[in-house]
């Protein structure tokens, strides 16, 4: 039996910059629908976005790291989804929290799409036709 190819670093790079940035929308997402005060009800339906968001984001994360092409896919379209949202949430509000929680999230799909990182995902046995 052969040793499995180790991961490259582009993967794991990904894989904490994606999760910094879940924990970092998470706690963000909490601290909007916990607010002590009146707080319009748009940022308090946002905070728990940001909630759900977070969470989806590190369960894909965790997924792609293992080696699934389908969750290392699915996070990426997740992170370009989301950079757009934090985009103009961090336009409406003037936070600079959510712009290095974008920078995070776009750093996280770039990394994981590089060359080195592809070819790890690349499965080394063809899949086999159905006759």
């Amino acid at each position: 039996m052969t040793a499995p190819e180790p991961r490259p670093r582009a993967v794991s790079v990904a894989f904490w910059c994606w999760l910094a940035a879940a924990i970092l929308l998470m706690l963000g997402g909490l601290l909007l629908v916990f607010a002590q005060g009146p707080a319009p009800m748009f940022f308090r339906g946002a905070g728990g976005l940001w909630i759900v968001t977070g969470a989806l984001l590190s369960y894909l994360a965790g997924r792609a790291r293992g080696g699934d092409t389908r969750f290392r896919r699915a996070a990426v379209a997740l992170s370009v989804a989301l950079a757009v949202l934090l985009a103009l949430f961090a336009v409406m509000t003037s936070g600079l929290v959510w712009l290095f929680v974008l920078i995070l999230v776009t750093v996280g799909a770039v990394v994981i799409m590089r060359p080195s990182a592809q070819q790890w995902y690349v499965p080394s046995d063809p899949p086999e036709p159905n006759a």
